[in-house]
């Protein structure tokens, strides 16, 4: 299938406005491959969303917004008849499409693509709208309820702006993602019996300190920082030696809305 290509990327940005200068693609997918074999995020991510996925009124149509390689995209997809995402990234895109022929693949960012009138019975925004001014997250949201069948729901994961991860990311930058309010604003909009929220802790372990300092790299996105990497290994080792490795807990809050 063809992969519907409208792109124009604005510049990598975090929500705060910040501007980032990612890594190369090969680097970034070598630093993915080491946290997706370092971590129990996954796993624990999946079991959340089929919690949400076992509730839904039928399971016909999927979307995933922002679904890079597919990790959580592929296995999600077999509870599902047809499955649509929607990914900025040209070479995760065309490689995606090569992988899963069967999927429809929009190359493009959510807030500017054209799906027209096609709705879904469950939509995926995971570790997406950091990428986006929070002042936009309600918006984003929204559109994505204008493509939600009745009785379906949208699950969008975000890292918690409490625990060790974040923490980490305070020593070193900025991390003032606003949940709460996002979660408010969400009750007022679409009501308190439509909202869920889900609490889980992803652990990441490596055994020597080189991956966990590409981990850590990984999880700031900004390729910038390893001009402090000399004090990233030090706040490491300070912080998250342990017996036999390195370990860092990462804290994230699925927020669920269900559509009656």
């Amino acid at each position: 299938m063809e992969i519907n290509k409208n792109m124009t990327l604005d510049g990598d940005k975090l929500a705060s406005g910040l501007s980032v200068e990612m890594e190369e693609e090969a680097e970034y997918k070598r630093q993915l491959g080491l946290f997706s074999r370092s971590s129990t995020e996954k796993g624990i991510e999946l079991l959340k969303i089929g919690e949400i996925i076992a509730g839904l009124k039928k399971r016909e149509k999927f979307l995933d917004i922002g679904a890079g390689g597919g990790d959580l995209t592929i296995p999600i997809s077999q509870s599902f008849k047809e499955t649509t995402i929607v990914e900025p990234n040209e070479k995760q895109a065309v490689m995606f499409q090569k992988r899963r022929p069967g999927v429809k693949v929009y190359n493009d960012h959510w807030k500017k693509v054209d799906i027209g009138t096609q709705r879904f019975d469950f939509i995926l925004c995971s570790h997406v709208l950091y990428y986006i001014k929070d002042d936009k997250w309600l918006s984003t949201i929204e559109k994505m309820h204008r493509h939600l069948e009745d009785g379906g729901a949208i699950a969008v994961v975000l890292q918690s702006p409490i625990g060790e991860v974040a923490r980490f990311f305070n020593q070193f930058t900025r991390y003032d993602v606003n949940i709460l309010e996002l979660w408010q604003q969400l009750i007022q909009r679409y009501g308190e019996k439509a909202i869920e929220v889900r609490y889980f802790i992803n652990e990441i372990w490596t055994e020597n300190l080189e991956d966990m300092l590409d981990i850590a790299l990984f999880l700031l996105l900004d390729r910038k920082f390893r001009e402090k990497a000399d004090a990233i290994k030090h706040y490491l080792e300070t912080h998250h030696k342990v017996e036999n490795g390195y370990r860092i807990f990462q804290d994230e809050i699925l927020l669920a809305v269900r559509k009656a």
